[in-house]
């Protein structure tokens, strides 16, 4: 090659070989965190120590002391295993506790059938979702929206009753949403217009996914948003909330809902990485040109005006 044709492809060589190289441990620890860590959070930190452990040894291998060899390749490589082993930590744990760990206890609960809206919800625990019985349905005509004064959104209930229910029985169940409701007697959230609907999925709270030290990292509570939509509607109605009531998504097929927590994190996933490959490879080839390539430049010339007759 030419000298400025061998320049190039020492750029882009070298620049793309750090980038992918670095990517490694960005992409296992994404893994781990997708797959891992819910299971295993011992197997999380030893998974992050070995990363860093083997960037310090990448480091450690690109002495000229060790090798006899200058590889600055190679400590730059060591630099940035070790920073994207940080990111995909980071980033594993934005996806994981902003949709993921909602994802994973749904899994480990259960999901209840032919159950009555005159149940209690203190009889299901550990409910995912419910298939309600026949006559079970969502009474839409006693819906509420309650606008909050601070931020102008509306949090919208209906109550889910069966055909054995009157006026005075207490609601166990709630079905909710945002901005899908009038002031009153209507309410369109998710597949509340679907009149062949009987299913729901039930809303998780912070403290029914995660340990009280780590609900800052979550999703905000549910509850306490819709805890003055359920006081208006039983001051509009006169009805009577249960003492323990479960919050759910009236929707058609619950699988779905639940499975929407797992696509939620991959498609962030997928973002965030095409982004960090390209601001990466950006970085990786001025860091290439600036202290490999160079430097390599300026050493050969040197050279081959030493060897010049």
């Amino acid at each position: 090659m030419g000298g400025d044709t061998k320049d190039r492809a020492r750029l882009v060589l070298y620049g793309t070989g750090l980038n992918l190289g670095s990517m490694v441990p960005y992409v296992i620890m994404i893994y781990t965190w997708f797959r891992v860590y819910y299971r295993s959070f011992n197997d999380t930190v030893l998974m992050f120590i070995f990363l860093l452990t083997l960037a310090s040894l990448l480091g450690f291998a690109s002495r000229r002391q060790v090798s006899g060899i200058e590889r600055p390749w190679l400590r730059w490589l060591a630099a940035m295993f070790a920073f994207m082993t940080l990111v995909g930590c980071v980033a594993g744990f934005f996806l994981y506790y902003r949709s993921l760990c909602y994802y994973w206890r749904y899994q480990d609960l259960r999901s209840y059938t032919n159950v009555a809206g005159s149940q209690g919800a203190d009889a299901f625990p550990d409910a995912n979702m419910f298939l309600w019985t026949e006559d079970t349905r969502l009474d839409s005509m006693r819906s509420v929206g309650y606008r909050s004064r601070w931020t102008g959104d509306s949090y919208c209930v209906a109550p889910i009753v069966d055909g054995t229910m009157s006026a005075s029985n207490p609601i166990s169940y709630w079905a909710v949403g945002d901005g899908c409701c009038s002031a009153r007697a209507e309410f369109v959230c998710n597949d509340a217009v679907d009149l062949t609907v009987r299913s729901a999925l039930v809303i998780l709270e912070p403290k029914d996914v995660v340990r009280p030290w780590m609900q800052w990292a979550v999703q905000r509570a549910t509850y306490p948003r819709y805890v003055d939509a359920i006081a208006l509607q039983e001051a509009t109605y006169s009805t009577t909330a249960a003492q323990t009531v479960k919050l759910v998504k009236w929707v058609k097929d619950p699988i779905a809902a639940m499975n929407a927590y797992y696509t939620e994190a991959s498609w962030a996933c997928v973002r965030w990485s095409v982004f960090f490959f390209f601001a990466q490879e950006a970085a990786c080839l001025f860091i290439a040109y600036k202290y490999i390539v160079s430097p390599q430049k300026k050493f050969e010339m040197a050279l081959r005006n030493e060897i010049q007759p």
